[in-house]
């Protein structure tokens, strides 16, 4: 049985994960002394790449393995790993590439996206409109 948050919900759970990614951004500039990328452009870059990849993600877990929740977070972490390091090697890395120090900061951002996903969830299912269940 599928079941989703509504768009107003779904949109709820976008925002919080794009205010916390933009912090996120805004760390990292700090740590690398950067003045670029804005922070804002970070958590945009950061959301859609997770967003998309969550949704595609989620739909071949689910055609795998059915609905294990469990399953899905487990398998979560190596997938957001490559996801951080990703973005990490775009935005500054890309002419340093030091491997120990995107690896370090893309576990730390494992942490901050299971983080995030708290609120982000409990906001999707709580905002008005609640969720869908087919």
């Amino acid at each position: 049985m599928p079941l989703g948050p509504s768009i107003i919900g779904a949109s709820a759970f976008v925002a919080v994960k794009l205010i916390g990614y933009s912090l996120v951004g805004r760390q990292l500039n700090k740590w690398y002394h950067a003045k670029a990328p804005h922070p804002f452009t970070f958590g945009i870059i950061r959301t859609c790449l997770g967003v998309a990849v969550g949704v595609g993600f989620l739909y071949l877990l689910g055609g795998i393995a059915g609905h294990g929740d469990k399953l899905f977070f487990i398998l979560l972490v190596p997938v957001r790993f490559l996801e951080w390091f990703f973005v990490i090697y775009l935005f500054y890395e890309k002419n340093k590439l030091k491997f120990s120090r995107i690896s370090e900061n893309s576990a730390v951002g494992i942490f901050y996206s299971f983080a995030l996903d708290i609120p982000a969830i409990l906001s999707a299912f709580v905002i008005p409109g609640g969720m869908w269940v087919c």
